[in-house]
Parts: C-alpha cells; structure tokens; sequence
C-alpha cells in the first residue's frame, strides 16, 4: 500500500528545492554570472535531504544522513573548485560562496521537511529567499555603516542581553507602593535606545524624512512617550530635523489612541461602539495636522543630509528611565492614598505616566461591574488629557527649541478634542 504521507513530505522538500533553485537560474541569467548550482541541482539536494532523513528513520541510525550531507559536500567543494578553475579568466564566474552556502541549507530544509516540520522549513525558505534576492540592496545598507555604528550596536547588545536578565523582577517600596522594579525600569532604558536604533535604521535604509516618519508609526504602536523621549533627545543633537521629529512624534500620539482602541476592543468587544468616539475622535485632528506637517515639509528632505549622529547615548535613556519612574511612583501614591473612589483624579495622574497601564486597570474594573460605561470612558479620556499634556511638557522642557513650535498646535489639538469630549460625556 502507497504512503501518501511520504510522498507528502517529499513533494514539499521538492517544491523547497525548485522555488529556491529558481531563484539562482534566474539570478544568473540576470547578472550573466555563472555557477554550477541551478535549479535542478537545488531541486535534487532538498529531495537527497528529505530521503536520507528517511533512510536514517528506517535503519534507526543518523548514518544516512551524514554520510548524504558528507558527500553533498564533497561534490559542491570540487565542483566548485574545477568550475572556478575552468572559468578564470572570466571576470563574471564564481566569486563568492552564498550559492554553496544555500545548497547545504537546502539540504537541511529537506530533512524539516520530512521530519514534518513543513512551518519551519517554509519559514527559513522565504529568509533564505529574502537574502539571496535583495543582495545589492543588503550590500549598499553594510556600506552605509561605519565603526562607529557597530560600536554603538554592540553597546546597546550589552546593556539589554548582558544587564537586563540579571535585574531582579521585582518590585520594591513602601507598604502599598511597591511599584520600583528594577527589571522594568530598565527595559524602559533599553526599550527607549531601541526606538533610537531601529529610527537610526530606517533613516540608512530609506532616507531621514521617510525613516523618522515610519518610526513614529512603528514608535506609536509600541509606546508613544518612550518615541517621544527618543525624538526629543535626539533633536538636541540634529536640530535641523525638528520638523522632521515634530511628524514622528504628532503621529506617535496620534497612533496611540488608535492602539488604545484596539486593544479595549479586543478585551471587551461589547463596547467597540461606546469607545469609538472618546478614543478614535482625539486622534482624528492630530493624524491631519502629522500629514500636513509631512506635505507642507515634503521638499526639504531631498535638501537635508543623512548624516545623523551616534544612535547610541545612553545616560538621557537612563534620565529618561529616572523621571519615568519618578512619575510613575507620584501616580501610584495618588491612586492608593486617594482611594478608588477618586477614580477621575487617579487616572489623570497615572495617564501622566504611562496610559497602557491606566487602561488595563480600568478595562479590569469594567469588566469585574466595578465601574460604570460613564465613568470608563471619562476616566480614559482624563488619563489621555493627562498623557498629552506630559508628552508636551516633556518636548517643551527637554527638546530642541526648533522642536516646540511645530509640536505647540499638535498638543493643542488633541487637548481641544479630548476636554470637548468630557464635556459632552459629563453633560455639561
């Protein structure tokens, strides 16, 4: 009796094989270069590495496939070597060894295959595909890159693999207060140098207007005042992109109470109609004033250089971490000291902190009956006024002066749609 299942898993090792083997025939046709790995070649490895892994299952020993992956080897490295010797005097033949290095690792896909680990193995093929396709493209970002960059990537490694895991998780302070954490609040540290990275990044890749706009898309996602604590340092040190760091930072905001929705949505799906417009409505004047700061500057980027300073600074990360927790622990003492029956007062004070933890708390309170719909959305909409207000305090105090003036009517905005919107829901 025929077992599909293994002609199952060795179709898949076959079509792993042929996509990337495809790739190469078409890469050399493109680039007139040559080697002696193409499509079949690729085609035939992934499905040796899906038949040895057979083998070794049938005989109860790994010999199969060793022995498959040693001859592989062998075959590659001396046909390697004849063709190179063949083809010397020609400027285009091989050169490098990522055709040779990818034929090991299609034999490796093969065997997932078999061993029914089809995810993965589809997983590494688009990696894979990823790499061999964009090489120019991966070659011109390592040219922009200087010794200095990869000194300041392997500092930032150190203190987020190195210190991080090393910190207690867990909280310290007084009775009722026990909200220091160190392992927190140094992930605060690290997650605010990481927005500087990943913008450093983007900005390489795409160009600054581009790179800083994407960044506060990506920024807002994650948390919209450690994007602003990033821009806002970083616009001391490049005061020529306050514009620039003025659209990052509006939309960031902006995105924030997109996430906010979202998320309260997503918990309690029963109130997507009720929270749409105290969460969705401040940010609607903020997202138009972002894109009119991004078309009405759309031209100077073209005029600006890329050359942006060390993405790396550490010391403001740590300020940044201090006054974060410093917030953070005056909200907490106002929440226990004031009870819950200020709720108002509490989340005004804990949204000049950090908002994602206001909502969580209030989106627990709702769904335990503790709190009414009225007092949800009011609650939401001071801690947001809250958070607002601090995000602009922080980039009038701490940021470039060229930084103010272009942030002064995004602050201005969301504050006029958010205190109209608690007068409306508190019936005055």
């Amino acid at each position: 009796m025929l077992e599909f299942n293994v002609f199952y898993k060795l179709l898949a090792a076959l079509g792993i094989g042929f996509v990337i083997g495809l790739q190469r025939e078409a890469s050399y046709d493109r680039n007139h270069e040559h080697h002696p790995a193409g499509l079949r070649t690729f085609t035939i490895v992934s499905l040796c590495g899906a038949v040895a892994s057979y083998l070794a299952e049938l005989m109860g020993s790994t010999a199969p496939f060793i022995a498959g992956f040693v001859l592989i080897g062998l075959l590659v490295l001396t046909t390697h070597i004849a063709y190179g010797l063949r083809h010397a005097d020609d400027k285009l033949a091989l050169a490098g060894i990522t055709t040779s290095v990818a034929l090991f690792l299609i034999y490796f896909l093969g065997a997932l295959c078999w061993f029914n680990k089809l995810l993965e193995a589809c997983i590494l093929m688009v990696v894979l595909l990823w790499l061999l396709t964009f090489k120019w493209q991966l070659h011109n970002v390592a040219e922009k890159i200087s010794t200095e960059d990869i000194a300041a990537t392997v500092k930032f490694a150190v203190i987020s693999l190195m210190v991080l895991p090393f910190l207690p998780n867990q909280a310290y302070g007084p009775s009722g207060l026990e909200v220091l954490n160190p392992h927190t609040i140094w992930l605060f540290v690290v997650f605010i140098s990481g927005i500087g990275f990943v913008s450093y990044v983007l900005i390489k890749i795409i160009g600054p207007g581009k790179g800083i706009w994407l960044t506060g898309l990506f920024g807002g996602l994650a948390s919209s005042t450690a994007l602003t604590l990033n821009m806002v340092g970083r616009s001391r040190e490049n005061s020529s992109y306050a514009n620039d760091f003025a659209q990052s930072i509006v939309l960031s905001w902006s995105v924030m109470y997109v996430r906010l929705y979202l998320i309260c949505i997503f918990l309690m799906p029963h109130m997507a109609g009720a929270l749409a417009l105290p969460l969705l409505v401040p940010a609607i004047p903020s997202f138009i004033y972002a894109f009119y700061l991004k078309f009405r500057d759309g031209k100077e980027h073209t005029e600006k250089s890329s050359d942006f300073s060390n993405p790396f600074r550490l010391l403001p990360a740590i300020k940044f971490g201090l006054v974060f927790t410093a917030v953070m622990f005056v909200a907490n003492a106002a929440r226990v000291y004031l009870g819950h029956g200020a709720l108002i007062a509490c989340s005004f004070l804990g949204g000049a902190a950090e908002m994602d933890a206001v909502a969580f708390s209030l989106i627990d309170m709702s769904m335990k009956a503790a709190i009414a719909h009225s007092d949800l959305i009011l609650s939401l909409l001071f801690a947001g006024l809250a958070n607002t207000i601090t995000k602009g305090c922080l980039v009038f105090f701490l940021g470039d002066r060229g930084l103010c003036k272009p942030i002064l009517p995004g602050v201005v905005l969301i504050c006029i749609a958010t205190v109209a919107l608690i007068l409306f829901y508190a019936g005055l």
